[in-house]
């Protein structure tokens, strides 16, 4: 029951009054005129919330229930009137819901508030919302919005949080995380992309590229200079920038599955992606292309899908490979394996070696070498994929960068033992 005892009972009043106010106020500017305007405003969306708040504080849910039939009904013979001209539902179901958020503010004054700013916000960004659900998302990327909801909402909490497997080394619970955290990055790579448009060439679209794969995008940049040779300089611009959201992503991979390590990396990274996104503004300052590059779109996906299954493989793989190596060479086991894991993607190093350390079978200065190894072999791929790919004069062009990276990376490495202190 509510007293009026203690000033701050007047809270969830305050609340609950806010709301009706504050979704009627947005119903009102909506409302119409003339003899089709709706019949709910500012004055019937308040009356309903403090309805709600009145039955709930009175401490009896069947007179809560009472009170939501009694409005359903009356909104059902409004809609009766209207739904020749208006067959939208939304203001019919934004009052009901109004109401229960004025009983909740008698209970959990925070929880309505946030649910009565979300309704508000809801309604008045009703055209933005139509517009982009017909005119700007595509039905593909909405199958990808589904695909990542099942696997965040879905896989993620059910993966059992232990580890099995071959020499136990697999933890569903880790490997669920860190495919959802792919999925993640790839997705606002993407959504950086398609919010800024193909203007920005190559650059852009090398450096979302690089969030799905750097050696593919750095494959597809070779493919299309060696087609089109007045594009040699802008393909190794946007090669370059895909190096630089690798380390970017290795950086949030690191955050998430090795937090420990990460002061010890910030460095490296830090200097690997500064290098290379020098190095690609001086391709850019190089050579100003005659006309705008064409439209690469590496994937048509927010995320790839098959990338993401052969990434997951990846590092499953990996994983066992590195626990059996260190069960069978101990440390020098993990370096090898982290040395062939490279070869393939440097990313799935991270997802190893947390489980490695998370079991207590490797300590963080081992982890930082082997992801280190791992990012220093997945840089001679990307040399290879260059070669053969764009030919010798791509090759030229990115090379260089690709070693001045690698070099900034061991240094930042070698300074951090200075500037952050030994694991």
């Amino acid at each position: 029951m509510l007293t009026l005892t203690d000033p701050s009972a007047l809270i969830p009043l305050s609340v609950a009054l806010g709301i009706g106010l504050l979704v009627g106020t947005e119903r009102e500017r909506h409302k119409g005129s003339g003899p089709h305007r709706r019949s709910a405003g500012i004055r019937t969306f308040t009356g309903a919330s403090m309805l709600g708040f009145a039955a709930q504080s009175l401490g009896s849910p069947l007179l809560v229930g009472a009170a939501l039939l009694a409005l359903g009904a009356l909104t059902m013979s409004a809609y009766q009137q209207s739904r020749q001209h208006d067959p939208g539902l939304t203001s019919e179901v934004a009052i009901l819901l109004t109401c229960l958020l004025g009983a909740l503010s008698q209970s959990a004054p925070e929880l309505a508030a946030i649910m009565g700013i979300a309704l508000t916000a809801m309604l008045a960004a009703r055209e933005d919302m139509h517009r982009f659900v017909q005119q700007v998302i595509t039905e593909q990327e909405l199958k990808d919005v589904i695909v990542f909801l099942a696997a965040a909402m879905i896989l993620l909490p059910l993966s059992p949080d232990h580890y099995t497997g071959p020499f136990q080394a697999i933890n569903p619970h880790d490997l669920a995380r860190f495919v959802v955290a792919v999925m993640s990055i790839s997705a606002l790579g993407y959504m950086a992309k398609r919010t800024l448009g193909m203007r920005a060439g190559m650059a852009l679209t090398g450096f979302a590229g690089g969030f799905i794969s750097s050696t593919a995008t750095i494959l597809a940049m070779g493919q299309a200079a060696k087609r089109e040779p007045q594009l040699l300089h802008a393909a190794a611009m946007g090669a370059m920038l895909s190096t630089v959201s690798t380390m970017v992503q290795l950086g949030l991979l690191m955050s998430i599955l090795l937090p420990g390590l990460l002061p010890h990396m910030i460095l490296p990274i830090g200097l690997g992606c500064s290098t290379a996104g020098l190095y690609a503004l001086w391709l850019f300052k190089a050579h100003q292309p005659e006309y705008m590059p064409p439209n690469l779109d590496l994937k048509g996906h927010a995320f790839e899908h098959k990338t993401t299954l052969i990434l997951s493989l990846a590092v499953l793989s990996v994983t066992v490979m590195t626990a059996a190596f260190n069960h069978w060479l101990g440390e020098l086991g993990v370096l090898i394996a982290s040395l062939l894991a490279g070869l393939v993607d440097a990313h799935s190093s991270v997802a190893s070696m947390s489980s490695l350390v998370h079991q207590g079978q490797s300590s963080l200065a081992q982890a930082q070498l082997a992801i280190l190894l791992a990012v220093s072999t997945n840089t001679l791929s990307k040399s290879a994929v260059a070669i053969g790919a764009g030919g010798k004069a791509f090759a030229v062009l990115i090379l260089p960068g690709l070693l001045l990276v690698i070099a900034a990376v061991w240094l930042g490495a070698w300074a951090s033992l200075w500037t952050v202190g030994t694991l």
